[in-house]
């Protein structure tokens, strides 16, 4: 405006009519600019908004905002799609990782933060995610969430755009250092269609965190192979599939025995077996009851030993499967000789589809005869009325009150039973035997009677054979074996030693041990 004009402009009243604008008489348009708009049907928000006549307000800076639109290729000829149409739903996915510091820890400074960054075509919006590792004591799953991430340095209001993510690139995020590593194979195409050179991907770096991570799931995993178990998937595949047979049990080797009528049940979801005892009506006896609990059936029951020192669990294969059944097959159940006679029609059909064979002709319990040898006789019952243990008086008045004492050690080779000592009590009236432990100190055993007074076998398990130990048996250096337990005679007492000396020919062992060491 003319200085003139602004000094009479100035002196003048502040009323209509006084002022001379004259830039504002030769606007094209007095109308208000409006953000929102409508272009072929479709509502837009102009980023643009001056004032009155297109004129620019007063203390508003306009942004010079960049976005990915102008770096797409633009067709020639025919309309422009709107990004947020043309790229719906299509994302480019980089692989990056940041450095996080630790502190106040002793076996790790740092540690490596992998992330995946999403990119939208459609609006320029970034989201970031961190994967899910198993036992990593991180809250891990939206890193940020998805918005327009202003670009660091840049103009105001500046976002990151489609250009500024590549292979190789540290992107500042909210004051975090990303490091891109990688991107997949539609991002790869993308950035090449637009004329960005994409490097290759690289690998993840190292941190002591996941070093000992994986040290230690290196330790924990197995040495040797294990057999895979599958015994979900045979439960499902076998639920309910039960095969059934129609068993006899000859008991009439026993007193008040009888033919018993058996019903064997296997269930192939987990190889167990359960048996039924049925009786015929008016038969005098309860009907059907359990004979068997479900469970799986050792062929073979062992005895185990009274200090359980053998107790070990069968293996798998000493229990009766579903191959070892069959018509004419006799099952040892748990010492009762159990002879399948039939079977229903699914248990034939389950037989010829999966091995291919099919069953015998059913045993008809009527004619079934369990033929013994003629040479099979029934042994003698014991008498009720215990017979009274006949001695040797003369032995008896001759040795009475002779009592011999050895001491012993157990022959074995475990730690906790070779420093325990033992005395043996040999009496020599009736040779009956008596195996006494005394308390040793630190020892944590309490002294005790071991063995009671009685006369020992040789071999208890062999009724041919009924030799019991005597005089003969006892000397130092003697192995002795009494019920599973061996023991060493290492030592005796006084007036044992002078008795085997006086009585040379009750212990001819005992003189060639002697001889020997001379």
């Amino acid at each position: 405006m003319d200085p003139v004009y602004q000094k009479l402009q100035d002196s003048l009243p502040l009323l209509p009519g006084n002022n001379f604008e004259l830039n504002k008489k030769f606007l094209p348009n007095f109308r208000k600019s409006h953000a929102f708009d409508k272009k072929k049907d479709i509502r837009i928000i102009n980023d643009r908004k001056p004032g009155i006549g297109g004129l620019p307000l007063k203390n508003v800076e306009i942004d010079n905002i960049k976005t990915s639109i102008s770096a797409y290729p633009k067709s020639e000829g025919s309309e422009s799609i709107p990004a947020w149409i043309a790229f719906d739903r299509k994302v480019l996915r980089f692989y990056a990782y940041f450095v996080e510091d630790v502190h106040e820890r002793r076996d790790e400074r740092f540690r490596i933060r992998k992330v995946i960054i999403y990119f939208y075509l459609e609006d320029d919006s970034v989201h970031i995610i961190e994967p899910k590792i198993i036992n990593s004591g991180i809250p891990q799953s939206d890193f940020l969430r998805r918005h327009k991430v202003p670009l660091p340095n840049g103009p105001k209001n500046q976002h990151y755009t489609v250009l500024d993510f590549n292979v190789g690139k540290v992107l500042r995020i909210y004051s975090r250092d990303f490091v891109v590593i990688g991107c997949d194979s539609f991002t790869r195409n993308f950035l090449t269609n637009l004329g960005v050179q994409v490097p290759e991907n690289s690998n993840y770096p190292s941190d002591p965190f996941t070093e000992n991570r994986k040290d230690e799931l290196k330790r924990m995993q197995s040495k040797r192979p294990y057999k895979a178990d599958l015994t979900l998937r045979k439960f499902l595949e076998n639920d309910r599939h039960v095969l059934r047979f129609y068993c006899i049990w000859d008991d009439r080797n026993t007193m008040f025995g009888d033919k018993r009528k058996l019903i064997l049940h296997y269930y192939l979801s987990d190889d167990t077996i359960e048996i039924l005892e049925h009786f015929p009506p008016n038969s005098g006896r309860i009907e059907s009851t359990q004979f068997l609990k479900r469970s799986s059936l050792p062929k073979k029951v062992a005895l185990q030993d009274i200090n359980m020192e053998k107790c070990k669990e069968s293996p798998i294969n000493e229990y009766y499967r579903d191959y070892d059944l069959g018509i004419g097959v006799t099952l040892d159940i748990y010492n009762r000789k159990v002879v399948i006679c039939d079977c229903d029609e699914f248990t034939r059909n389950y037989y010829y589809e999966k091995y291919g064979i099919r069953m015998l002709e059913n045993v008809e319990f009527e004619k079934y005869d369990n033929i013994q040898d003629e040479s099979y006789e029934i042994p003698p019952a014991a008498s009720l009325v215990e017979k009274p243990i006949t001695r040797d008086f003369q032995k008896f008045i001759n040795w009475e009150h002779v009592i011999l004492r050895y001491l012993a050690v157990l022959n074995t080779d475990k730690q906790l039973d070779i420093d325990r000592r033992f005395i043996i009590t040999y009496y020599l009236e009736d040779d009956t035997i008596s195996v006494y432990e005394p308390q040793q100190r630190n020892s944590g055993i309490v002294h005790t009677k071991f063995l009671e007074r009685n006369p020992i076998k040789k071999e208890p398990n062999n009724p041919e054979n009924p030799e019991i130990y005597k005089t003969e048996d006892f000397y130092i250096g003697a192995h002795l074996v009494f019920w599973s337990h061996p023991f060493v005679i290492v030592g005796a007492d006084e007036f044992a030693i002078n008795f085997m000396k006086n009585h040379p020919q009750m212990f001819p062992k005992a003189n060639e041990t002697n001889e020997e060491k001379q």
